[in-house]
């Protein structure tokens, strides 16, 4: 697992980040899972091997949903490639869990000295597991099992016969509704969505100022290790108050510092553009590119820079 998905992992597993992002992404934003309502359950799920052995495979976040009772079971799966496989580990998540709860179902039956009977009615509880891309490109691998499937000639006619199986997933660049999140994952994730144009994160921290002055660490964590910036973690440890940290100053500084280095970049640039039109003792559109930013980008693609 990597650094950008540990981090996300503690953030995301915050019960009252965790409700907020279901009640997003489920109910519309709509006040419908409380966080004192969600129980830790252990990521650990007990499976086969594809040697028919018995293996353990790791969700990256799993809760229980409790409200007098147990209500539902929610898992959340971090992406940050894309990954054609994702529907059928999904489903085999999914049906790992429906069996464990079977055989706790079962166990249950024998340590209360009930016969257990295979046709006995069992009730299970609905496991719902979200897939949380941040990936910089489009999901274009299969988002349900039907798309795996080569259906030829003579399987087609029974193609609606298939059990199917869809992915829940949610692009954070494509999908995702930041207006409908009341937590800090709003400001999070509305980063992530920009964080290939610095530009329209600047414009995101003028426009939340205030919800970005009192960010919590672990917030912060995560948009520090999105934005591959080790910088800004050096602004973070500078403008940290208590356990918050006024995020616009850190980042009023970083992108100081970026303008700087653009500047200097777009510099170096200009200067090895002319030493190759002097190379080819093509002087006179030196002063052309000086003056027409459309003549110099023409040339930087000419020369490759």
């Amino acid at each position: 697992m990597g650094k950008k998905d540990i981090t996300l992992n503690a953030f995301l597993g915050d019960v009252h980040i965790f409700a907020d992002l279901l009640n997003g992404c489920c109910f519309q934003g709509k006040t419908v899972i409380l966080p004192e309502e969600l129980l830790p359950l252990d990521s650990a799920q007990y499976t086969s091997t594809n040697q028919g052995k018995p293996g353990k495979k790791y969700r990256d976040l799993k809760k229980l949903w409790y409200q007098e009772e147990p209500v539902a079971i929610f898992a959340v799966e971090n992406q940050e490639c894309r990954d054609y496989r994702m529907p059928v580990r999904c489903m085999r998540y999914d049906a790992d869990e429906y069996e464990r709860q079977i055989k706790a179902f079962e166990a249950e039956q024998k340590s209360v000295s009930i016969i257990f009977r295979p046709g006995k009615a069992i009730s299970l509880l609905p496991v719902l597991t979200i897939v949380l891309y941040y990936g910089q490109e489009e999901w274009t691998v299969p988002r349900r099992l039907s798309e795996m499937i080569a259906f030829r000639s003579k399987t087609a006619r029974f193609r609606e016969q298939i059990p199917d199986y869809s992915l829940r997933l949610i692009s954070v660049r494509k999908d995702m509704d930041i207006e409908l999140f009341h937590t800090e994952l709003r400001e999070v994730m509305g980063i992530l969505q920009r964080v290939d144009d610095k530009r329209a994160m600047q414009i995101f921290f003028e426009n939340n100022r205030a919800a970005f002055s009192r960010l919590t660490e672990q917030a912060f964590e995560v948009i520090v290790n999105c934005t591959n910036s080790p910088k800004l973690r050096k602004y973070m440890l500078e403008n940290k108050e208590g356990e918050c940290v006024d995020m616009c100053r850190a980042f009023e500084e970083w992108m100081e510092d970026c303008r700087t280095e653009g500047i200097k970049e777009g510099e170096n640039r200009f200067a090895r553009l002319i030493q190759l039109l002097e190379r080819d003792n093509r002087y006179s559109d030196i002063s052309k590119a000086a003056d027409n930013p459309a003549i110099r980008n023409r040339l930087y693609r000419k020369y490759g820079l």
